[in-house]
């Protein structure tokens, strides 16, 4: 079990903050001149250099032998084939869709989130079996190679191992992101037999105390850490998904939790920037500052070095203009659990509902806007121009997602 008094780590949280700006300096030329998103099939030619190099090549990490990162297909799969195809096919403009697809199969949850970003949604509505069956068909369809399974919490339907079950069935990996409250041997055990590839569990502080008070439910982070621990040891690959904020940035949050992910067995820890979005939608106090994202960056930078510890992916650098850039709507959407489709999770802005109209309607309607068909630029919900343009101007006491045809 992890007590509270483990939260912190004996070690030098520095630890992991190690650099080569030599090589640092290298990889980012290679990105901005052949890399994503300025050369075309570039993501797909990516894919395929991870996939055929020796693992931890000079100036990268992987998740696992077998994995670049979790949010991609295994190596050599069916699903890993598909989003190698289907970016081509974006890319040249001939079809192909998304290469992940983070589906919230419910809005319940046992959690009350000071920073739920489904704050303002309904909680009726929830898709069926079949129809969420329905719509991962739609998604493989579309070229799919990765079903995140959230919510809510998706853990409370009785159907998830089901579920899990046709992802896998249709040749996809599924995957879930929980809060952990449900995750135990048992649950493990039958996700895992049903198929399940990647568990993330969600943490917002390294400190028990703050994570549980956070969310509102005593003893959560105990709980979801030996969730994890033992979804690990039944054979799910497993990371730890956190945000960052100005504290999480200056007392180094990050290494904290990498050091907490060497002693339960996570192999990736995903740090997305804390974003104003649901119950925090009107904070835009909260952005990261320029610094606070080269902090961040350079934790992804450095950690090749390190040969023990988990794979760090943090969006400050993922979405930087010279690298990836902007996901949603374009190797990312985000379907609620009454059928909506928005670019990402954090987008409060939809184009259309799967229970209307097909999904590759609703995608090729979200790729030929005007705002979703240009380059890509850094993270859309974190630009203020795009929060002016947009977020602003919805209704404060609209539903949401907001049909963004309102707003255009």
């Amino acid at each position: 079990m992890i007590s509270p008094e483990d939260n912190i780590p004996v070690a030098d949280p520095s630890s992991c903050r190690i650099r080569r700006p030599p090589l640092r300096r290298f990889r980012r030329f290679m990105y901005r001149n052949l890399g994503p998103p300025r050369m075309p099939m570039s993501f797909s030619l990516g894919c395929w250099i991870v996939s055929h190099v020796p693992e931890r090549v000079p100036f990268t990490k992987y998740a696992a032998p077998d994995s670049y990162t979790y949010y991609l297909p295994p190596f050599g799969t069916a699903a890993y084939k598909r989003i190698l195809r289907g970016g081509i096919l974006r890319d040249l403009k001939r079809g192909g869709g998304p290469t992940a697809v983070t589906f919230a199969v419910t809005a319940r949850c046992p959690c009350s989130c000071y920073h739920c970003s489904a704050d303002r949604r309904p909680r009726d509505g929830e898709l069926t079996t079949k129809e969420v069956k329905d719509v991962v068909e739609q998604c493989v369809d579309l070229m799919v190679g990765s079903i995140v399974l959230t919510g809510g919490e998706p853990m409370v339907r009785d159907d998830l191992p089901e579920l899990v079950s046709h992802i896998a069935a249709c040749e996809a990996t599924p995957q879930v992101f929980t809060s952990g409250y449900y995750l135990n041997r048992e649950t493990a055990r039958e996700l895992k037999d049903a198929g399940l590839e990647v568990a993330f569990i969600s943490l917002d502080s390294p400190y028990s105390d703050v994570h549980d008070e956070g969310r509102g439910v005593p003893g959560l982070f105990e709980r979801a850490c030996e969730g994890l621990r033992v979804a690990g040891e039944e054979g799910i690959s497993t990371g730890i998904s956190t945000f960052a904020t100005h504290e999480a940035v200056k007392d180094r949050y990050v290494e904290r939790f990498f050091d907490l992910g060497k002693r339960i067995g996570a192999r990736e820890i995903t740090v997305f920037d804390v974003t104003p979005t649901g119950k925090m939608i009107d904070r835009d106090d909260l952005l990261l500052t320029p610094e606070e994202h080269r902090a961040l960056s350079e934790l992804q930078e450095g950690q090749y070095v390190r040969r023990d510890g988990p794979k760090i992916v943090t969006m400050s650098y993922v979405n930087e203009t010279d690298i990836i850039g902007c996901f949603g709507a374009k190797y990312q959407i985000h379907i609620t659990h009454d059928g909506y489709v928005t670019p990402c999770d954090f987008t409060p802005l939809h184009f259309g509902n799967l229970r209307q109209e097909p999904l590759k309607v609703i995608w090729e309607r979200m790729r030929s806007h005007p705002e979703y068909s240009k380059k890509t630029v850094s993270c859309r919900m974190q630009d203020p121009e795009f929060r002016r343009r947009y977020i602003k101007r919805i209704p404060p006491d609209a539903v949401l997602p907001y049909p963004i045809d309102r707003l255009t």
